[in-house]
């Protein structure tokens, strides 16, 4: 019996133990939100730059690198300091990656101390909100005369957790993005909220003018339990959800610690899935418990992020797909703008079985796997077995995998 034809009658044997609950259907005609990308932060004003080789691994798609196509940035409130976040900004741009901007603080002379019952700082004095808008449309234009083009700029990173930054409530963002962020001369990113706080997004959208100067809609996941990534109101909203700051599920463990690892891919499932989110941006790109650790080289978290983000391609629409066939498993689908379909499956659960996938309406021509596992990253299975408009993969525990589809 030939190699082929084994595995064929193996696979087919592995079929006719698969009962119909364990079946994965994916419709490709039923559609949800775009992707925008996946990322991360460099802040050389606090850790150090990434190196031009880092920079190329982080945001190029080729072997041994993440894909990623979103940098976040940081506003530093001293402009004698933004030049620090130029050349990787710039490179990363030229590979493709969409770049946005976030603010801790106003230059200090804005800002006051207050004491208002469990908030007690750093805030903007409302007689300089029009001197903050300023400082913010100053950055957009120093990035953009030094050959950075800015995708958005947000008012305000988690204002509703800044005991080390600027305290914002959710009337003064209102006000702010009201009275003045249209003087900012670029996409205006919602507050960023420390925990996906809906009081800040339930008040601007019942304000018409705030509501009309937000782009795009931003918050951090933080200790955000799946229940409440789920937002109809913004959800239902024409203008893009991002996620853009978390790191999963913890800062104190090396990255590449297993199967904890796996807590990064239900993460960002969930965002996706739960809360139809456009972008998913993690914190620092290189640190001990990041995707690319302080050597540079990719961690199990990192390779957890590239089983979304090298396949799952700015552009793709996540289409309909049979989420949770078994306990444990967690199972997305997209189609990118090239006509390929990807699906993830993130087995977190403690049992290994055989899925059936069903691609409704579609032929499929050839299907290659990409898996993540203890002793593995992102190997590859080459011209899975095939029956027609499906295909069927052992799914084992404690493992991500991702499928490209022709």
């Amino acid at each position: 019996m030939t190699s082929k034809l084994f595995c064929f009658v193996l696979a087919l044997a592995i079929f006719s133990l698969i009962s119909s609950q364990s079946e994965a259907n994916i419709d490709a005609t039923r559609t949800f939100q775009t992707i925008r990308g996946f990322g991360g932060i460099n802040l050389p004003d606090w850790i150090g730059d990434l190196t031009q080789d880092q920079t190329r691994k982080a945001f190029n798609n080729g072997a041994g690198d993440l894909g990623f196509s979103i940098l976040r940035i940081f506003v530093s409130d001293d402009s004698n300091s933004w030049s620090k976040s130029v050349a990787t900004a710039k490179l990363a741009q030229s590979l493709g990656a969409i770049v946005f901007a976030s603010p801790w603080n106003p230059p200090a002379a804005m800002t006051e101390q207050f004491n208002e019952g469990d908030r007690h700082g750093k805030r903007l004095r409302h007689d300089k909100y029009a001197d903050y808008a300023q400082h913010l449309n100053n950055f957009v234009n120093f990035m953009k005369q030094n050959g950075v083009e800015l995708y958005g700029i947000s008012i305000q990173n988690e204002p509703d957790y800044a005991h080390e930054w600027t305290w914002w409530s959710s009337s003064e963002c209102v006000e702010f993005l009201a009275k003045y962020a249209g003087q900012i001369n670029c996409r205006i990113i919602s507050p960023e909220t420390f925990q996906y706080n809906k009081q800040y997004y339930n008040d601007i959208l019942s304000n018409g003018q705030a509501n009309a100067n937000v782009d795009i809609f931003a918050t951090h996941f933080y200790g955000t339990p799946r229940s409440w990534m789920d937002f109809p109101a913004l959800e239902n909203d024409p203008r893009e959800i991002w996620m853009t700051e978390v790191y999963v599920p913890n800062s104190n463990s090396d990255a590449d610690t297993w199967p904890e690892a796996v807590e990064v891919a239900v993460n960002i499932h969930n965002g996706l899935v739960v809360g139809n989110l456009n972008a998913y941006v993690w914190w620092y790109i290189r640190r001990s418990y990041g995707p690319m650790k302080e050597n540079g080289n990719i961690s199990k978290r990192g390779y957890m992020m590239a089983q979304y983000s090298k396949y799952v391609r700015p552009g793709a629409v996540r289409i309909d797909a049979t989420e949770s066939p078994t306990d444990g498993v967690y199972i997305s689908a997209y189609k990118n703008t090239d006509g390929t379909i990807v699906i993830v499956t993130v087995n977190n659960g403690n049992n290994s079985y055989a899925q059936k996938y069903n691609i409704n309406g579609k032929t499929i021509k050839s299907v290659k796997r990409f898996m993540t596992t203890a002793g593995e990253n992102l190997a590859v299975t080459e011209n899975m077995p095939l029956t027609g408009n499906g295909f069927y993969a052992q799914t084992n525990s404690k493992t991500v995998s991702t499928f490209v589809i022709s």
